[in-house]
This record gives C-alpha cells, structure tokens and sequence, in this order.
C-alpha cells in the first residue's frame, strides 16, 4: 500500500510540474485567448489559452492541458474572420470587460469563436490579411541542381 501511495504521489507532482512548466512557458507569449468550437451553448465550451502566430499557422495552446505541442493548428491561407460580436450576458460573467468575440471560418475545422481585447484582434486580422494568396505563393523546385543536369543532358544528347 505504501508503494501505491508513493506512486500516485509521484505521477501527481510530476503532473502539476508539467503544468506549471507549461503555463510559465506560455504565459509571456503569444495573444492570450478564450476559444471554443461552435455551435455551443451559451457559456459553455470556452477555453482558455494562447495563441502564437508563425508564418503559416497560428497555434493554440490550451493553458489547461499537458500537450507538448499546439492544441490547434490554424493554417493561415484557411483562415477566414466571419463577424464580431459583443459577449452575451452569460459570457460576460466570466470575460474581462474589454473582451469581444471574433468568429473564424478554418477549413476542414468549422468555425471557432475567439474571445480577445481590440491588440489581440488587431493582431488576428494582421496575420489573416498579410497571408498570401495561395495562387500568389510559388513552390520553388525542390531539386532544381537534378532538373539543371537533365535539361544540360537533354542539349548534349541533341547537339547544342
């Protein structure tokens, strides 16, 4: 029984050092946010957590879960900002005041509401709007010296 209790305590502190190693991490970086899947009912199914902003993703780090990674994934040239709105009175119970809710469109993911203050929204609609368009974006050849050397060999072989 004293081999049981160790264990559990054990698994238990390495848990909350997890967690606590995770929040630190996260706290100073990235947007924070409150995010959640829709439809929902109101008040329910909202998570706290941080969303950081790369080149082509954004990724949400849920501050209650022990994942290693991201929570979410948001590809950027899938991103669409739908409305804004105001939060409910059930919402406003549990939101600081100068929150609102911002509404994306994620293909392949649904849509998701994002609680954030006006820097966290102007800071969402900057990555959304500086994406390129993905008929913009070329691919460079991955294995341009290969082609290089076909194309030298193909004049070769035709006199040139």
């Amino acid at each position: 029984m004293n081999v049981f209790v160790v264990i559990v305590a054990f698994v238990l502190l390495l848990g909350g050092a997890l967690a606590m190693w995770r929040f630190a991490k996260l706290r100073s970086k990235g947007t924070p946010v409150i995010i959640r899947p829709i439809p929902a009912q109101d008040g329910a199914a909202w998570r706290h957590g941080v969303m950081k902003y790369n080149e082509g993703t954004a990724l949400v780090y849920k501050l209650r879960s022990l994942r290693p990674g991201a929570d979410l994934s948001f590809p950027r040239n899938d991103v669409e900002i739908l409305s804004r709105r105001e939060p409910t009175d059930v919402e406003a119970g549990f939101f600081d005041s100068e929150l609102h809710v911002v509404v994306l469109s994620v293909t392949g993911q649904g849509e998701w509401e994002l609680a954030v203050d006006d820097s966290g929204d102007t800071a969402l609609v900057a990555w959304v709007e500086s994406s390129p368009s993905a008929r913009q974006t070329r691919t460079l050849p991955t294995n341009i010296e290969e082609r290089f050397r076909h194309v030298r060999g193909r004049a070769r072989r035709q006199g040139r």
